[in-house]
């Protein structure tokens, strides 16, 4: 199959570039014979866990997290515990004059994880998913660490599953939760084909804050060290750190409805967005040429818009907010 190229704006970030991708070299040969793989085995029975950093290239967050943990020579007290850093091809290639452009080198790596792509792999991305794949395959949990292009509130992604939910609210997450059905949201996302294979296990995307920023590396471990702790297999002698960002009233429970691809070139929003803006039914979006899209339904909210439009590209993400945490 023909594979679109990967896509970014070339326009000048207007993301703070307060951390630059350090040098992963070091961390090269993991111990199970895959290249940035590193399975940390307690010798005791109890779960096993995937935290995944760099799904994205440019998304160094999750890298910097993986890194403290290496460095600290965290250990899990029982199960074990694998670190994956993802992309690493293409976080190689990062430039602070076009930071998006180390996204991915040859196709979003979060849209690939589909039999008909893996079984068959013609990309840098889906050839580096099928050496990953026996490890999402059997986690009994997987986090899957993220950061934002503009600067709005983290949050967490998950199929709607009792054992997802229940998870999430065991950690505590004092941000907005983005809830979807399995098979109706983004086919081909690794924590969706981890779903499928472990029904009862927990799969989670936390998005941790904007790209670069020292408090999403702050938010990434944090995350990433409570999921460790809530599966009972962080030491208690380490200090989980604060939140890198406080919460405020985006705080909530959203139900992911569709995502909308531009159509044309000439996709526009309707007003300046960056993200969790709402909207009542009936309220224009966005138009696109000579189509006006307009909120299919109340409490209507942008999520991860897209900061420049290409057509045939995912534009934005609708959701439902159904209520606020405190409602629950």
């Amino acid at each position: 199959m023909t594979v679109p190229p990967c896509r970014f704006s070339i326009a000048e970030s207007d993301a703070p570039i307060e951390l630059l991708p350090r040098d992963l070299s070091g961390w090269r040969q993991g111990n199970v014979g895959v290249d940035y793989v590193h399975r940390l085995d307690s010798g005791c029975d109890g779960p096993e866990l995937v935290v995944q950093a760099l799904t994205h290239g440019n998304e160094i967050c999750g890298a910097n997290a993986l890194l403290w943990l290496l460095e600290n020579q965290i250990q899990p007290v029982k199960g074990a515990l694998t670190l994956i850093f993802a992309n690493v091809g293409a976080y190689q290639t990062f430039d602070p004059q076009r930071p998006f452009a180390s996204r991915c080198l040859d196709e979003d790596m979060n849209r690939i994880w589909l039999p008909e792509r893996l079984n068959c792999p013609d990309t840098h991305e889906t050839h580096r998913a099928v050496e990953l794949l026996p490890y999402i395959e059997n986690a009994d949990s997987v986090l899957d660490l993220h950061s934002t292009t503009f600067a709005v509130a983290p949050m967490l992604i998950y199929p709607q599953t009792a054992g997802n939910t229940e998870f999430a609210e065991r950690l505590g997450f004092p941000f907005p939760q983005l809830q979807y059905d399995l098979g109706s949201y983004h086919r081909g996302i690794l924590i969706s084909e981890h779903q499928r294979h472990a029904a009862e296990g927990v799969s989670l995307v936390a998005e941790c804050g904007q790209h670069f920023a020292k408090s999403t590396s702050q938010q990434a471990l944090a995350v990433a060290l409570g999921f460790i702790a809530q599966h009972g297999m962080l030491d208690s002698a380490v200090e989980i750190p604060e939140w890198g960002y406080a919460a405020d009233d985006l705080a909530g429970y959203y139900r992911i409805d569709r995502v909308l691809n531009a159509q044309t070139e000439h996709f526009r929003f309707t007003e300046s967005v960056s993200g969790f803006e709402q909207y009542a039914k009936g309220e224009l979006i966005a138009t696109d040429d000579q189509t006006l899209i307009a909120a299919p339904f109340d409490n209507c909210t942008l999520i991860m818009p897209a900061r420049v439009p290409v057509a045939g590209e995912e534009a934005v993400t609708l959701a439902e907010r159904l209520y606020q945490k405190d409602e629950k």
